[in-house]
């Protein structure tokens, strides 16, 4: 026999270890498989981590290791009622060795694995084979091979720390190449002490090169210098280490005319005040504004005092409200949520509160019957109530309402503001504030125009009671959404609780006692409190399945695809509770004409659905610059870049477009 083979053999038995219990030594590290002991990922789901115990200075790698090195790789023979998630990355730390740089972990790293248990009474061995590359001033391959079960794992807390070491937060960039560097733009409203951006993708970037961080007049610009001649792919995608705080990063490449940064703090401003101007005329919001009209023509022959304040009151209530909203979305942008434009209708909870207040509104404004509340003060018209809380609540319920619609001009001015430091975001969103509110700012300062307007009149009661039926029209709508969010069954309970309130409310217009008015107020507000709880605590059942019917093939990576294959597109980033989104494609994307249109010029044409949370659409939507829709994008061979369709279409419009 050779004696060649048998050195061989010996070498690698030297570096390798086998165990049928759980932890092994491999040479220079202590290597167990462990478990939580905690069902972090809910029924059927639990964590376990491969743990190295390195021993002093040796180090190993990041899935991109740098410079050089190799990532861990495990091969997992597993029981039939069992599957192993690939390995949960944790952030990793830099390991210089001059002149090189790689990424990795020192000393002591737990790479956690995420196991979804079908059957727990079934069996539950678990055997792997894990390869890894470990260093100091030399590098060895290392192997260990464990067999052991899931009850025979060892129970770690330190499983916790190291799951909380993963990012799970993506942070909005703007990725751009700019000779040979990659520039990175994003929105951090705390000063930078330490910053460093581990690229995922390999032998793209110049690891050892020292990346430097600016100050710009609305962001911060991370410079990362690229390898010779290099010119980067669609996507980019890494973690950025911001003063110990880790972000994912998973952003398309953009090109100058894609970025908001060609957008200035002015523009931006004055786009958001045309659009929030514009928004008045948009169907979401008319019958509300339509309704709150009226009521300042019956003030006709009132006090101009009474009517400056009646404006002001509602102009307040649409400011404020605004402002309101641009709070919450940076209060949930330094949580750690990263949330667009109409986000609070991504919620089937908000989404069915308001289906069953419009249906209010709509048989209140029809039947004429004065509940007492707030309610009935909401755009009243020819009452004798003469609290401006009523004025106030109409601007609060115009913004809430106006959030499906998207009005031209509003989808930039947006984009921009929610990727800028707070102090930029809020004159944005007070500025859109303050083109909603603008005719009735002018009506304050002028209350005197309402003497042009029609005498007050009958005509107005019939008119009002007309008003009720966009508001019906608008909470079948709002239940369409619902149904799409929240399941059929769902939807069900939401009409029979409507059925209910519609009794309730008949009932209250017959009885005279005020004890007996009081008993149904209270059972009509214990009916949508019950509706409200039973909402949030059920689950999306069809969630996942109207999804996958609705998508039609869009994934993150689908314009990179095309672009591959020299693919003409057109992606309709979209929603069901977007009104802006449902008249467009009814309008124009479903017209016949543009549907031969995009046929004979062999034109794909994907819908991205929106309507429910989901941050790979919202990452896309961050990279054209918007955090709402409806968005359009085009490309065809031959265009150096994505082209944007305008917000509001007609035929005529997309075919000229494309």
């Amino acid at each position: 026999m050779s004696m060649k083979p048998l050195k061989l053999f010996l070498t690698l038995l030297a570096f390798s270890s086998f165990s049928f219990a759980n932890a092994v030594e491999t040479g220079h590290a202590n290597v167990s498989i462990i478990k939580s002991g905690i069902d972090k990922g809910g029924d059927g789901e639990l964590f376990i981590g491969i743990k190295m115990d390195m021993q002093p200075h040796w180090h190993t790698y990041w899935k991109n290791p740098g410079d050089s090195g190799g990532p861990l790789e495990v091969t997992w023979d597993v029981s039939k009622n069992i599957q192993v998630s690939d390995v949960y990355w944790p952030a990793p730390e830099l390991i210089p060795y001059p002149p090189l740089m790689t990424y990795g972990y020192e000393d002591f790293v737990i790479f956690p694995f995420k196991l979804d248990i079908s059957d727990s009474s079934g069996s539950n061995y678990i055997n792997a084979d894990i390869d890894f590359l470990i260093c100091d001033d030399i590098c060895v391959p290392e192997r260990a091979i464990i067999n052991t079960t899931i009850d025979e794992l060892l129970i770690d807390k330190r499983l916790i720390d190291w799951l909380e070491k993963i990012p799970s937060t993506t942070l909005p960039v703007l990725a751009t190449q700019n000779d040979n560097y990659l520039e990175l733009r994003f929105s951090f409203n705390d000063d930078i002490k330490d910053i460093y951006f581990y690229i995922e993708e390999k032998d793209i970037v110049l690891y050892a090169s020292e990346q430097e961080v600016f100050k710009e007049e609305n962001n911060w610009l991370l410079r990362v210098a690229l390898e010779d001649k290099k010119v980067l792919s669609a996507n980019v995608h890494g973690i950025l280490s911001i003063n110990n705080n880790s972000f994912l990063i998973d952003g398309e490449l953009a090109t100058q005319g894609e970025s908001v940064n060609s957008l200035s703090i002015l523009q931006a401003i004055l786009f958001a005040f045309i659009g929030g101007l514009i928004l008045n005329l948009m169907p979401c919001v008319f019958p509300i504004i339509s309704l709150k009209v009226l009521s300042f023509v019956s003030m006709g022959g009132e006090s101009e005092d009474k009517i400056r304040k009646h404006s002001l009151s509602f102009c307040f209530g649409v400011i404020i409200s605004f402002v309101l909203i641009a709070l919450v979305l940076l209060g949930l942008k330094q949580s750690g949520v990263f949330v667009g434009w109409g986000f609070q209708l991504q919620s089937p909870v908000i989404v069915g509160v308001l289906s069953i207040l419009m249906f209010l509104i709509g048989v209140v404004l029809l039947m004429d019957i004065n509940i007492g509340s707030s309610l009935t003060r909401l755009g009243s018209i020819g009452s004798k109530d003469d609290s401006y809380s009523g004025s106030f609540l109409t601007g609060v319920l115009a913004v809430v309402v106006a959030s499906p619609c998207t009005a031209p001009f509003m989808g930039a001015a947006i984009g921009y503001a929610l990727i800028q430091p707070s102090l930029i975001t809020i004159p944005i969103f007070l500025s859109l504030g303050l083109g909603f509110a603008a005719p009735y700012l002018i009506l304050s300062i002028r209350p005197e125009l309402i003497s042009s307007m029609p005498r007050p009149g009958q005509w107005m009661e019939t008119l009002k009671e007309f008003f009720a039926f966009p508001m019906f029209a608008t909470s079948l709508w709002l239940l369409w959404v619902f149904s799409l969010q929240a399941g059929t069954d769902a939807l069900i309970n939401l009409l029979m609780a409507l059925l209910i309130i519609s009794i309730l409310i008949w009932a209250f217009s017959k009885v005279i006692n005020s004890y007996l008015k009081i008993i149904i107020l209270s059972t009509m507000v214990a009916v949508l409190i019950y509706q409200v709880i039973a909402i949030s605590s059920m689950s999306n059942v069809d969630k996942q399945e109207t999804k996958g019917s609705i998508i039609s093939g869009w994934t993150k990576d689908t314009e990179k695809k095309f672009k591959e294959n020299n693919q003409a597109y057109l992606i309709n980033f979209t929603a069901a509770w977007c009104i802006t989104c449902q008249a467009n494609d009814k309008i124009a994307l479903s017209r016949p004409n543009v549907k031969q249109y995009l046929k004979d010029n062999d034109i794909e044409y994907l819908v991205a659905d929106w309507t429910n949370r989901d941050k790979e659409i919202l990452s896309v939507l961050n990279q054209y610059g918007r955090s709402g829709v409806p968005l359009y994008v085009y490309w065809k061979p031959g265009m150096k870049e994505s082209k944007l369709l305008p917000a509001i279409l007609t035929e005529q419009i997309v075919i000229e477009s494309l």
